[in-house]
């Protein structure tokens, strides 16, 4: 009898810790336009959930990245793509120099704790927490609104900054 009591424990323990995690990927792609995404217990499990759409005419993607073994850290890249057409080198982002575009930089890198960086032709957003925290925990509809937006305003500056 008290078996299936500490497995009911245990299941309901497990749910309530795994149950924040499976949510995030769906959640994000609730901000896309013409979503797509491969969620579900087998990208869970293997460690890797994806989704993907546009952001105010862009396309995005989203890897999650889950913790897996001891020795390794889970990590999500949020990723953008300049509009067609824009030819942008591995330094742009160092080189945006109007207001609006520091203002998006110091909003992703201050205040949301992001890794910003420009690769294979992609605005890309790192996000690891560091210290004691549930990874990804649950889903914050705004922070992540705020994020794709001053992304957006990178990557019109990048435009911008290619033509």
């Amino acid at each position: 009898m008290l078996a299936p009591l500490v497995l009911l424990i245990i299941g309901f323990v497990l749910w309530k810790l795994w149950a924040p995690a499976m949510a995030w990927a769906p959640g994000f792609a609730t901000l896309l336009d013409r979503p797509v995404r491969k969620t579900g217990w087998l990208p869970f499990i293997v460690g890797l959930e994806t989704a993907g759409g546009d952001f105010q005419g862009r396309p995005v993607l989203l890897a999650l990245h889950h913790k897996r073994g001891r020795n390794s850290l889970g990590y999500l890249v949020v990723a953008m793509q300049p509009r067609a057409g824009s030819v942008v080198g591995p330094d742009a982002i160092g080189r945006l120099r109007t207001a609006e575009a520091q203002t998006a930089l110091d909003e992703l890198r201050a205040r949301e704790g992001l890794h910003l960086s420009f690769d294979d032709g992609w605005v890309k957003t790192r996000w690891q927490p560091t210290g004691f925290t549930m990874f990804p925990g649950h889903f914050d509809a705004g922070r992540w609104r705020r994020v794709l937006l001053a992304m957006s305003v990178v990557a019109a500056s990048l435009e911008v900054a290619s033509n």
